[in-house]
């Protein structure tokens, strides 16, 4: 009975890190300050869907976001036909906020913005092929500080 806990506790642990490593993770943040308006570059892992920004209470979607290749061959591809799994570069102008200490959450959607049919079905097939649920099954978020400092 021990040794079954045990396996048991093992392969729980197994299954959180596998699905914690495909999480959305910044690798670089440039600038970590900026007043409102200033363009903020995010290189990034893992992010696969469909990004939004959500910034002191200030939620910007897909259309307000520039998604990026990081492979400088590949810059020049629109965001919504980039490969799932390369890496990216997701840009955001800082919002008008007060000055200030903020966390900025980026969050990984699976599908187009209000898109609930096309998100469903995407997971559903993605679900239907198991080495990818990593990718599918974990959490779709990351955040980042950043100082919002007062406007020129």
């Amino acid at each position: 009975m021990k040794k079954g806990l045990i396996y048991l506790a093992v392969g729980v642990f197994a299954v959180i890190q596998g699905l914690s490593a495909c999480a959305p993770r910044v690798v670089q943040m440039s600038p970590r300050e900026g007043s409102p308006g200033t363009t903020v570059s995010l290189s990034m892992e893992y992010l696969v869907g469909w990004p939004r920004v959500e910034i002191g209470g200030r939620v910007m979607d897909f259309s307000q976001l520039k998604l990026l290749a990081q492979k400088p061959d590949r810059r020049e591809i629109p965001g919504e036909e980039l490969v799932w799994i390369e890496d990216k570069i997701l840009q955001f102008r800082i919002p008008e906020l007060p000055p200030g200490e903020y966390e900025v959450t980026i969050h990984d959607d699976k599908g187009p913005p209000g898109d609930s049919i096309y998100s469903f079905l995407e997971t559903t097939a993605y679900l239907a092929f198991p080495p990818v649920w990593p990718f599918v099954l974990r959490s779709n978020a990351a955040q980042v500080p950043l100082r919002v400092l007062p406007a020129p």
